[in-house]
């Protein structure tokens, strides 16, 4: 474009506002009428043509913040005050014309523009504008390219969002408009890279709800910023997980040594296929007769899983490759995420594996499970694992180990493939998401991150799966700094958590914010579908319950708690004294006062998976000795009886009743929950889940 290349080949770092505004002219994006003027008499003449009342403000190729040197004056309203003010911004250092534009009018200021991230790439940015950019910070971003939808999202999530309905006698922004002009920065981001920045502040809005440029500024770069890759080619990760032979290097007989854990793990999951340890050694561990070198394995093993030191994994893996290996998981740390000697040991691993055109998880892992093909390497004594529909894919060890080890021993459900990524120099997440969006024993899928390697390609694997299946993120990490001292504001709030959050909200995929959440919302996915709305029907035996959950479901959870239809409430009306009102929710208490705890729950909560308004049903359920304990299979019976709907049980009792009705309810696939707040969290997190699911464009 012309206006970049002259403006280039003069040096120039950033655009005029003149010449800024141009720019975002030519692309569509509606702009202020304006006129350069280089004295008093023509400053004037420019403003009869434009109409009183107009701005004048002090320009010059270097001169970006005009508001700090007093450049900028406002509804001036005749030609005298038009030549007075001329006259004075031409005197400032700097200066060297005025720019004369229409008082443009309207109450609300709006932000926009573009930033190359050094990660992300290519940036769009939204939110409040004005002097209110900086108080409240009130911005969403986005990485190119934008849909549509992207943009239509990325309005309609700005805090002060009020803003843009009807204000004051104007009339509500036009929101197509807006987010035409943040998918047209998009565009602009991808087919100019020499352009930095681009920010548009304020972008106002006009009465009639228009927006319309009043200033913009354009960074500029000498070399044009290189195209975000997101085309690679699919990885077959079919061996890594459903392999017919494993080699397990560095295996050994001794307890407690990572070498015999993996190996006990492999075997007390029944693994069907072949095992060949690899030991100097030689002799035997777990039965199977030990290869002393790599070399001894017979060729075309499927998966090597490497558990010797850093220093000796590098020439392992050339060994493995030239017996015809092709998938590795590498279990040593000691690499970059050490010091420079682990950095330099991790490039040489890096080409290894390439150069084989290989496929390597880690190195730094914990290992890997595929129970659906009886196994995990995992360097942690999990023992056996519970198969189910949940898949795992976490870059930290500890999910893959102790949490793992945790949900095998306290919680009830299943996991069908977890996937440690530890230091990601070949499989990445996006990889392992894209394998899982395509596994029929993977219903529902869980990522604890703590940074994301390619994200316009995790994107758009993201998208895809988002739509089929649950996708839930918990990323750690995420609160670094991001840009520093920049020259728009569209730089110097790009942090790393905003465009974080706009890639996690662009994908479709739903973010967790306590690690607790991770285990939760499985085991809810595990036991109950995903609700169809956030239709909640709930009991419990206080009064002061229903009130401040109720409040919460409204403030806090966005949860609905309806009305129950007519026909539910005559039945609970049944169940309990004349003098009670019942509704939903439930104070059961009365009820169980007149009957008991087995009848009053039983009845009640049938009564509201029934209702055709409730989408979702949490009983908090009393388990105490003076009121007596119930047999709790009628909530196992209603569970089968309505598997439409979600039956999460919450307690009001002491531990060792509430434990007793956990190790009876969750094997029979009723989830519980100790807290009671934790069933509408999770119900809460669903209800983001299926909108993200059900999310047009």
């Amino acid at each position: 474009m012309d206006i970049i290349r002259e403006a280039l080949s003069k040096g120039q770092k950033a655009l005029n506002e003149y010449d800024a505004k141009r720019l975002c002219a030519s692309f569509g994006i509606p702009v202020c009428c304006e006129a350069v003027a280089h004295d008093a008499d023509s400053a004037v003449k420019e403003a009869v043509k434009i109409g009183f009342p107009v701005v004048l403000k002090a320009s010059g190729k270097d001169l970006f913040h005009k508001t700090e040197v007093g450049g900028i004056s406002l509804n001036l309203k005749n030609q005298e005050d038009v030549r007075r003010e001329s006259e004075r911004l031409l005197q400032i250092p700097g200066s060297d014309a005025v720019l004369v534009q229409e008082m443009v009018k309207g109450e609300r200021e709006l932000v926009c523009g573009l930033v190359r991230d050094a990660h992300f790439g290519p940036c769009v940015m939204f939110g409040l504008g004005g002097i209110m950019t900086e108080i409240f910070q009130d911005i969403v971003f986005r990485v190119s390219p934008l849909t549509i939808h992207d943009a239509r999202q990325m309005v309609q999530e700005i805090q002060h969002k009020k803003l843009l309905e009807s204000f004051r006698g104007e009339a509500a922004a036009d929101i197509e408009a807006l987010a035409q002009i943040l998918v047209t920065l998009s565009e602009i981001s991808l087919q100019y890279g020499n352009i930095q920045s681009i920010d548009i502040n304020p972008l106002k809005i006009r009465p009639d709800g228009k927006p319309v440029a009043v200033d913009a500024l354009v960074t500029l770069g000498k070399e044009p910023a290189k195209p975000v890759s997101k085309i690679a080619p699919k990885k077959d990760l079919t061996k890594l997980y459903k392999p017919d032979s494993i080699a397990v290097i560095g295996a050994s007989a001794t307890p407690g040594k990572a070498g015999y854990t993996v190996m006990h793990n492999i075997l007390a999951n029944g693994y069907k296929g072949k095992v060949y340890p690899v030991n100097p050694r030689g002799g035997e561990i777990m039965g199977l007769p030990v290869c002393s070198s790599i070399a001894e394995l017979p060729d075309g093993v499927d998966l090597a899983v490497i558990v010797i030191p850093a220093q000796a994994t590098v020439q392992a893996v050339k060994e493995c490759t030239a017996k015809g290996i092709k998938s590795f998981v590498l279990c040593a740390g000691g690499f970059s995420e050490v010091n420079e000697n682990g950095e330099a040991l991790q490039e040489e691993l890096t080409r290894a594996i390439a150069e084989a055109g290989a496929n390597a998880v880690g190195p730094n892992t914990s290992g890997h499970t595929s129970t659906p093909y009886h196994f995990t390497t995992s360097i942690f004594p999990l023992g056996k694992v519970p198969r189910g529909n949940i898949s795992y894919i976490a870059q930290t060890g500890n999910f893959a180990t102790h949490t793992m080890y945790c949900i095998i021993i306290d919680e009830n459900f299943g996991v069908a493939r977890v996937t440690g990524l530890g230091n990601k120099i070949d499989v990445d997440e996006s990889d392992v998401l894209e394998y899982y969006a395509e596994d029929p024993e993977t219903e529902v899928i869980f990522l604890y991150l703590e940074s994301i390697k390619r994200p316009s390609r995790f994107i758009e694997v993201a998208r895809e799966v988002t739509r089929r299946k649950p996708v839930f993120l918990l990323m750690g990490g995420s609160t670094g700094e991001g840009a520093k001292a920049a020259v728009t504001h569209t730089a110097s709030m790009a942090s790393d958590e905003r465009i974080l959050d706009g890639t996690i909200r662009q994908a479709g995929i739903t973010r967790l914010y306590e690690y607790s959440h991770l285990v939760l919302t499985a085991k809810a996915l595990a036991c109950m579908p995903l609700p169809k709305g956030n239709r909640v029907g709930f009991l419990a035996p206080s009064g002061a319950m229903l009130v401040v959950f109720s409040d919460l479901c409204q403030q806090r959870w966005n949860l609905d708690v309806p009305e129950a239809e007519e026909k539910t409430r005559r039945r609970l009306q049944e169940i309990s004294p004349d003098f009670v009102r019942m509704r939903n929710p439930v104070d059961i208490w009365p009820s169980v006062f007149e009957h008991s705890v087995e009848f009053s729950y039983r009845e009640a909560i049938e009564a509201l998976m029934r209702d055709k308004n409730i989408d979702a049903v949490v009983p908090i359920l009393m388990l105490a000795e003076n009121v007596g304990i119930p047999p709790l299979d009628f909530l196992v019976k209603l569970a089968n009886k309505y598997p439409e709907k979600s039956l999460y049980v919450a307690f009001s009792a002491e531990r060792k009743h509430m434990e007793a009705a956990k190790a009876f309810l969750e094997p029979k696939g009723v989830p519980t929950f100790f807290m009671i707040e934790e069933p509408f969290e999770v119900l809460s997190i669903l209800n983001r889940c299926r909108q993200n699911m059900q999310r047009p464009g």
